[in-house]
């Protein structure tokens, strides 16, 4: 008898095991995923289902678009919204999430995508069905009715006019400055580009780009190798993170100048270790999105391909 009882408690881990191995497109719901559920969904009767599908689910950043639905979500009694997201930021797990969303009915997504072209055949499939497209942060080659975005190159050349000013104050007039950045997503490289452009000309070196690819370790140790780098730059929250963590680990006091607004990044600045970070308006991105969403479902938007800029502020200690 004792046999048979371990028999099958062993079927029935591993049947659970099978089955968080087998979960995709964050199935598996993180405890903020839960959390804006129940706090938005509607009525099984809803008139409209809209999705909110970003990278990933654990940054700070995509939380605060997340926020910015779910405020605008509130006020519509005949809206169902859910947020889900690729489980490890790939371009298959996000068709994925996408392919699912128009399963469960979604009439329209908001999404920032992977990469530029890599989920362009997911969200074509969800046009044909039907559903509405809005970009939010980055957008696809696949015309969609908006993009609410931040102009990531001007974004870009703002961080390096920073810079410039935090090295001068310092009284640094030359040296290398490494950058940390998504060379795959479109505000990733355009961020890079603008950043890098304000330092031609000048008697500083802008290393290549370095990517985090999915792992902090591998910014704590592009910084552990180079303590000899007079600033850093990380185009992103986490990249921000993880270059700060190893600056405070070594002891060594660059300039450093960050992307986005976490508690952990203000708390840098107001410690002195980040001179500055680029503040952009993701909860406004969110709550824009699911009001345009939500004009064009009730036929009161019939534009394409609308840009709009939501601007970006620079974040000081003394604006702290």
């Amino acid at each position: 008898m004792r046999k048979n009882v371990l028999l099958g408690a062993f079927a029935l881990l591993g049947i659970f095991l099978c089955s968080l191995f087998m979960t995709g497109c964050g199935d598996e719901d993180t405890g903020v995923r839960k959390k804006e559920k129940a706090q938005v969904q509607q009525e099984s009767d809803a008139k409209y289902v809209i999705y909110l599908i970003t990278m990933n689910q654990g940054s700070n950043y995509w939380k605060q678009i997340n926020d910015g639905c779910v405020q605008a979500a509130k006020k519509y009694g005949n809206l169902r919204y859910e947020w889900s997201a690729p489980l490890n930021s790939t371009n298959e797990e996000q068709m994925e999430c996408i392919d699912k969303a128009v399963a469960d009915g979604a009439n329209a997504i908001l999404i920032s995508v992977i990469s530029p072209e890599g989920v362009n055949p997911a969200l074509q499939r969800a046009k044909d069905a039907g559903v509405k497209i809005i970009y939010v942060d980055s957008s696809a080659t696949l015309p969609g009715l908006a993009v609410f975005r931040t102009d990531n190159e001007k974004a870009g050349h703002m961080a390096g006019q920073v810079m410039k000013k935090a090295l001068s104050e310092k009284g640094i007039t030359s040296g290398i400055i490494g950058v940390g950045a998504n060379k795959v997503v479109k505000n990733g490289i355009l961020r890079n580009k603008g950043f890098r452009a304000e330092f031609e000309g000048t008697n500083f070196t802008v290393a290549p780009a370095f990517e985090m690819n999915g792992d902090r370790r591998n910014i704590k140790n592009y910084v552990k190798e180079h303590p000899d780098y007079v600033a850093y730059f990380g185009a992103n929250e986490q990249i921000t993170r993880a270059m700060c963590e190893q600056i405070n680990d070594m002891g060594i006091h660059p300039v450093v100048i960050g992307f986005d607004t976490s508690d952990y990044t203000l708390t840098q600045i107001h410690s002195g270790v980040i001179y500055a970070t680029m503040q952009q308006k993701p909860k406004k991105m969110g709550s824009d999105g699911v009001d345009l969403a939500m004009e064009a479902l009730e036929g009161n938007f019939t534009g394409e391909n609308v840009d709009k800029d939501m601007g970006v502020d620079v974040v000081t200690r003394d604006k702290i």
